[in-house]
């Protein structure tokens, strides 16, 4: 074990770098945090105690003396889902923050206390071709402090987590003749249904209304919505990246999942009170009553085209290996052709199943992040909203890629 003293910005990622410490066996004292937001506070208070908040990092004079910074800063001007700003010194963006920390560590070399070892996290466009020169602007300033700097991309899959999630790390030690080596990647071992709960509120089901709309195959100056949309079904192996919004775009997350359904006739107001067939969703996990037409009980499939969806009948074959990314899956009274392997094939026998398609729960995000169902418990209670506790999961830092980096920091 190692005991070092930390100062972390910013809270949000603090609950994981201090969970991963534990894990990693380093034993630590936090000296002090620099957050503004009262709600990720809220739940660092509740997962760690109460400890000393510098608030709004423009605000900090100085650092008290640790031996290692957590820095990050805002991504909203660097990520491909953000306006990409930029983060030029004095250029006024979310992203420039990191010259707040340059600052700092200046502050810091003047009193002779600068913090042996730098760890810090963002999207990986930080080093994209757009980026890169001022990432290296960057490195070069660290550098000139006497700071040996090592980064590398790193893939939540890749350590240990069901979540497809590149970030960016840069280990700074403060030794021209530092070693470190990243560490390797290992086989996933862990499906992203295990980390799924077995029983969700209704809420959590996207209405017909949103399933269309993310459906929509309408080409928007070449966005197809339909063509992003891509629900994970049973077998899938690892998440889409989670993000501080989840359902709000058809690249998020979405989790398939089998109810019942059956065809209806109901008065359409629409059309002065004519009728209209429509599906009708069964709300309770058991089969419509059987009637003597099939339109009682269906089996609908994803597939990738206007509608989203096929529907199959009894005696109707399918395709069962990627459907939502193709077209025509469902073949009326017939198998689908026949290949060297019929491991992707399958008939309707009782066709009693929709897919419903709902989104990830603030637990299963957490879970995404790497978090115990235990621990989730003490943040969950702590009495902050669904809204909070994802945002807090889509800004923070997988828990297995934090606990690795520094069992390898440790060994060095």
């Amino acid at each position: 074990t190692a005991w070092i003293r930390v100062y972390a910005i910013p809270v949000s990622s603090a609950p994981l770098l201090l969970e991963a410490l534990k894990l990693a066996n380093v034993e630590h004292d936090v000296v002090a945090i620099s957050e503004i937001d009262t709600y990720a506070y809220k739940v660092y208070e509740a997962l760690h105690g109460k400890t000393n908040n510098l608030g709004d990092i423009k605000q900090i004079k100085y650092l008290p003396e640790a031996d290692l910074w957590t820095y990050s800063f805002p991504c909203t001007d660097i990520s491909l889902a953000g306006k990409m700003r930029g983060f030029e010194k004095n250029s006024k963006t979310r992203s420039s923050l990191l010259w707040e920390v340059e600052r700092l560590l200046r502050i810091s070399e003047l009193n002779s206390e600068l913090p042996k070892y730098l760890l810090m996290e963002n999207v990986k466009n930080l080093v994209s071709k757009k980026f890169m020169p001022l990432f290296q602007t960057w490195v070069e300033f660290l550098s000139s402090l006497g700071y040996k700097n090592f980064w590398k991309v790193m893939n939540a899959k890749d350590y240990g987590i069901p979540q497809n999630r590149e970030r960016v790390f840069m280990v700074s030690i403060l030794d021209s003749n530092a070693v470190y080596e990243f560490p390797k990647p290992m086989e996933l071992t862990i499906r992203l249904s295990e980390l799924l709960e077995k029983v969700v509120d209704e809420k959590y089901y996207l209405s017909t209304k949103m399933i269309e709309c993310f459906s929509d195959m309408t080409d928007r100056n070449g966005f197809i919505r339909g063509l992003r949309f891509k629900p994970h079904e049973e077998n899938s192996k690892y998440a889409w990246t989670i993000s501080t919004s989840p359902a709000s775009r058809a690249t998020d997350n979405y989790i398939i999942e089998p109810v019942i359904v059956a065809q209806r006739s109901r008065i359409d107001n629409c059309v002065g009170g004519g009728y209209k067939q429509h599906l009708e969703i069964q709300k309770e996990p058991i089969s419509n009553a059987l009637t003597s037409v099939l339109k009682d009980n269906y089996v609908i499939v994803p597939q990738n085209t206007k509608e989203g969806y096929a529907i199959a009948l009894e005696g109707d074959g399918i395709y069962t290996n990627r459907c939502s990314a193709k077209r025509g899956v469902v073949q009326k009274n017939k198998i689908p052709t026949l290949k060297s392997s019929a491991n992707d094939l399958g008939v309707v026998v009782k066709p009693t199943d929709l897919i419903a398609i709902r989104r990830l729960t603030p637990r299963e995000c957490w879970r995404l992040m790497g978090w115990s169902d235990d621990r989730i418990d003490v943040a969950m209670n702590a009495g902050v909203s669904n809204t909070q506790l994802y945002k807090m999961a889509g800004n923070s830092i997988v828990l297995d890629c934090l606990k690795v980096l520094f069992e390898n920091l440790l060994y060095v």
